[in-house]
C-alpha cells in the first residue's frame, strides 16, 4: 500500500527540476483532474462528453468523447464565439478582450486537459498540442524540454480526446485507438513496455475506445458496451482487475460491463453505471471509495454509498466529485484543504453535497482542488488555493466554491498539481497558478498568477 503515494511527488519537481471519461464517442467526440481530463467537446477535460466540459450528449469532461469536432456542450459546430461582455482583461496583451472571436488564423481548441505540471489542447482538426514540464516527453514533440508556449504533438492528427496525468498524457483517436506519450516505468503508455516515450505510442490491443481518463502513473478506458479496461500503475487496486500490481498493457475491470462515464483519479477509479450509480477502485485510505470506509485499498469496483443521479465524475488526488442529475454536486475522499467543497476541512468516506453550486454544467478536478463551470460560463473553485490555482485573486484554499475573477463564456475546466486551465466557447484557453515550468501556456516560467492568463500561440 502507498503512503499517498502522488504526494511525494510534490518533491519531484526538486528532483527532476492529469476526468472522468464519458460515455459514447459521436464520429469524433471534457473531461480533473485532476488531474485531469479533455475531449472534443464534448472533451480534459476530454472525458466522453466534453472532458470537463460536460457534453451532455457524450459524457462529461476528463474524460470523453465529441460532438463532431463541435465545441463542448453544443455539438458540431464551425465557429467559436465568446458571448458578448465576457472574458477577463487582456492579460495577455495581444489585444484580446474577452468579449470578440478569437481567431489566430487556425482551428481553435476544442477540448483541454491539465497534467500535473502540463497542459495540453485538442484543436477542432484533431491536432493536440502542449505545454509545461517536458522532463519525461509529456509534451510528445519529440524532446524533453519545458515549453512556456504549445508545441505540437507529433504524429497526432485525428485526436477526439486528450488526457494528462502527472508525466503521461494519451489521445482517443477517431475510430477507437489510443495513443499516449511520455513517463512509461509503471506501463503508463500502454504500449506492452515500460518505455519513456518521447513521441505517442499505440496502446496494445485497444481499437474500439469511446472514452478516456488518465492521473498519476495509468490510465483508463471506457470500451463500446460499457467495459473498461486500465493500464500503468496498479500497486494500490487502480487498475480494478483483482490484482494489486502494474500492468504496460489494458486489463479488464473485474465485474463492470455496464459503464457510461469515467473519473480517473491519481490513486482511485470511478465510473458511472446505466442505472447512474457509482463504483470505484483503488486507493481508499481517505475514503476515496466512498463506500462508507477509510483505510481500506480495493482492487475491484465497490459501490459509492448512497449515490444516485450521477451523470459524470471528476477526479482529483485521493478525492472524487460527481455531477449530479439535478446539476448539484457531491464529493469524497481527501478533504483537510477543502477539497469537498462542504464548509469543512475534513475527509469523508461517504459522499457530501457541494455548497451553494447552482445549474452546474460541468466539473473538472486537479491534486488538491475541483472547479465546476456554471451559468453564463462561470467558473467557481474549492480546495488548496496556495499556488493560486482556485483563481480569485489570492493564495488561500477555501472549503467552499470561490468565483474565479472576471470569467464568463467557459465551457470546460481541468486541473493540475498546481493551476488550472479552462476552454472559453470561443476556443481561447486561459489558465491560471503555479507556472513554473510554462504550464499557463503565457511565455513565462517561475511564476504564479492568481488569475486567469491566455495561453499564447495556441494555433
Amino acid at each position: 500500500m502507498r503512503t499517498r503515494f502522488i504526494a511525494c511527488l510534490s518533491c519531484l519537481p526538486l528532483l527532476v527540476a492529469a476526468a472522468c471519461a464519458t460515455g459514447s464517442q459521436d464520429d469524433g467526440a471534457s473531461g480533473d483532474d485532476g488531474g485531469g481530463t479533455g475531449a472534443l467537446p464534448e472533451s480534459g477535460g476530454g472525458d466522453a462528453g466534453a472532458p470537463d466540459a460536460g457534453n451532455t450528449g457524450n459524457g462529461s469532461p476528463e474524460g470523453g468523447g465529441a460532438d463532431a469536432y463541435g465545441p463542448p456542450e453544443t455539438g458540431a459546430q464551425d465557429v467559436y464565439v465568446a458571448p458578448d461582455g465576457g472574458g477577463p482583461a487582456d492579460a495577455a496583451g495581444d489585444g484580446f478582450d474577452g468579449d470578440a472571436p478569437y481567431d489566430a488564423g487556425g482551428p481553435p481548441a476544442v477540448a483541454i486537459a491539465a497534467g500535473d505540471r502540463h497542459t495540453c489542447a485538442l484543436r477542432q482538426d484533431g491536432t493536440v498540442a502542449c505545454w509545461g514540464a517536458n522532463d519525461t516527453g509529456q509534451l510528445g514533440n519529440g524532446t524533453t524540454t519545458a515549453s512556456a508556449y504549445p508545441v505540437n504533438v507529433t504524429g497526432i492528427t485525428s485526436a477526439t480526446q486528450v488526457v494528462a496525468g502527472w508525466g503521461h498524457t494519451c489521445a482517443l483517436m477517431k475510430g477507437g485507438t489510443v495513443m499516449c506519450w511520455g513517463h512509461g516505468a509503471n506501463g503508463d503508455n500502454g504500449d506492452g513496455t515500460t518505455n519513456q516515450a518521447n513521441t505517442a505510442v499505440q496502446v496494445t490491443g485497444l481499437t474500439d475506445a469511446t472514452a478516456i481518463g488518465a492521473d498519476g502513473y495509468h490510465a483508463c478506458a471506457l470500451r463500446q458496451g460499457g467495459a473498461v479496461v486500465c493500464w500503468g500503475y496498479g500497486q494500490d487496486g487502480e487498475l480494478g482487475n483483482g490484482a494489486s500490481a502494474d500492468s504496460p498493457t489494458p486489463v479488464a475491470v473485474s465485474g463492470l460491463t455496464d459503464a457510461v462515464a469515467l473519473g480517473v483519479g491519481s490513486g482511485q477509479d470511478c465510473a458511472v453505471k446505466q442505472d447512474q450509480s457509482v463504483v470505484c477502485w483503488g486507493y481508499g485510505a481517505y475514503g476515496s471509495l466512498g463506500n462508507g470506509m477509510m483505510g481500506a485499498d480495493s482492487d475491484v469496483p465497490v459501490a459509492v454509498s448512497g449515490l444516485a443521479g450521477a451523470s459524470s465524475l471528476a477526479g482529483q488526488l485521493d478525492t472524487e466529485c460527481a455531477l449530479m442529475t439535478g446539476n448539484a454536486v457531491q464529493c469524497w475522499g481527501y478533504g483537510p484543504d477543502g477539497e469537498l467543497g462542504n464548509g469543512a476541512s475534513m475527509s469523508s468516506a461517504t459522499a457530501v453535497a457541494v455548497s451553494g453550486l447552482q445549474s452546474v454544467q460541468s466539473l473538472g478536478g486537479g491534486w488538491y482542488h475541483a472547479c465546476a463551470v456554471v451559468t453564463g460560463g462561470k467558473v467557481q473553485c474549492w480546495g488548496m488555493g496556495t499556488s493560486g490555482q482556485l483563481g480569485n485573486g489570492n493564495t488561500a484554499s477555501s472549503d467552499l466554491p470561490v468565483q474565479v475573477l472576471g470569467f464568463t463564456g467557459a465551457v470546460q475546466v481541468s486541473g493540475g498539481q498546481g493551476h488550472t486551465c479552462a476552454l472559453r466557447s470561443d476556443g481561447s484557453v486561459w489558465c491560471w497558478g503555479d507556472d513554473t515550468y510554462g504550464q499557463l501556456g503565457n511565455g513565462q516560467m517561475n511564476q504564479m498568477t492568481d488569475q486567469p492568463g491566455l495561453v499564447e500561440d495556441i494555433f
